[in-house]
């Protein structure tokens, strides 16, 4: 049976759109899939970003604290923590005008039972200057030695006008009449030269250069200023320092024995500079003996020593310890 005309156009027509229809199926299968995968992977990268999210937050948790820490420790001075007040350089807080101290009820000044000091007359004056009334003060008679009934002391200790004194040595020079010889007589120690500074004027600037810490140049200065001693030279001051220092060695050693054998010391380190470079100087004291050392290395000092400034007892500073033998130090000053 033959189907009309019609009916097999719409046939065709519908088998056309089927075959389009199963090619946008499959093409849009094939866009599903794709997009299937797209999500899988973007879910694996989200995955990934969150894992990487975590692993900063935690490391930038790690930085802040770190930075607390190190914030911490900028801000550590001697006032509140343990370092030693020569740590604190530049930033040293300047001083809290007035005084802490709470009221105590006391008065002012000297208290009961304090035994004072003033400065008191001597029996033998160095000078004694008399002074004489001329007339009386009260009629206006006239005075004569004969009247005087005592004398009322008042003394002024003060420093002479000229505080340097130049001593003229003179050798004589003889000829012998008998072999014709010439002998010149011998010069005291310390007049090597036609003019030099006795030893009294050295210790001097040695004591203002090591005791009170001023410089070689305002040592010079001040002894041009206080003692009217010619200028001496900054050099003149450091060998002066220098000869004293080695004249002292023997002291230092006997001090250094001494301080090793007390039953108990106070040990001290202070970092400090020496012609820019880090040195450390360290202190062995007892009661009434202090001898002070040089090193480079803190390290090997310490070794086999207690921490720096604390009282010890004699286990930790006996001879032949790396403390008390000093093979790291040099002895520099020695007091008391």
């Amino acid at each position: 049976m033959t189907l009309p005309a019609a009916i097999r156009d719409s046939i065709d027509a519908l088998m056309g759109d089927l075959a389009r229809l199963g090619g946008e199926v499959a093409w849009l299968r094939r866009a599903n899939e794709a997009s299937q995968a797209e999500n899988r992977a973007l879910r694996a990268e989200n995955r990934a970003l969150r894992a990487e999210n975590a692993a900063l937050r935690a490391e930038n948790a790690a930085l802040r604290a770190k930075i607390a820490e190190l914030q911490r420790r900028l801000g550590l001075d001697s006032s509140n923590s343990s370092k030693p007040p020569s740590s604190d350089g530049l930033k040293k807080k300047p001083r809290i005008p007035g005084s802490l101290r709470g009221r105590s009820g006391k008065p002012s000044g000297g208290q009961a039972g304090h035994k004072g000091d003033t400065l008191r007359q001597v029996e033998t004056p160095d000078r004694v200057v008399r002074h004489e009334a001329q007339a009386c003060l009260h009629c206006r008679a006239g005075l004569t030695a004969s009247m005087e009934r005592g004398v009322e002391r008042r003394q002024v200790f003060d420093l002479p006008e000229r505080l340097i004194e130049v001593t003229e040595h003179q050798a004589a020079i003889y000829g012998c009449a008998h072999c014709r010889g010439v002998t010149r007589a011998a010069f005291p120690e310390g007049g090597a030269s036609p003019a030099q500074y006795g030893e009294r004027v050295r210790a001097a600037a040695v004591y203002l250069n090591v005791h009170q810490l001023i410089p070689e140049d305002r040592v010079a200065e001040a002894m041009n200023d206080l003692f009217g001693a010619l200028r001496p030279c900054p050099d003149s001051v450091a060998n002066w320092v220098r000869g004293k220092a080695a004249a002292l060695a023997p002291v230092a050693v006997q001090i250094a024995a001494l301080a090793a054998q007390a039953p108990v010391r106070h040990l001290d380190e202070t970092g400090f500079r020496v012609a820019g470079k880090g040195q450390w100087l360290h202190t062995v004291a007892t009661e009434t003996l202090t001898h002070y050392r040089v090193s480079a290395n803190a390290a090997r000092c310490r070794r086999g020593s207690p921490a720096a400034s604390q009282s010890t007892t004699a286990s930790s500073l006996t001879p032949g310890s790396p403390t008390s033998s000093m093979r790291c130090a040099t002895p520099i000053i020695c007091a008391n």
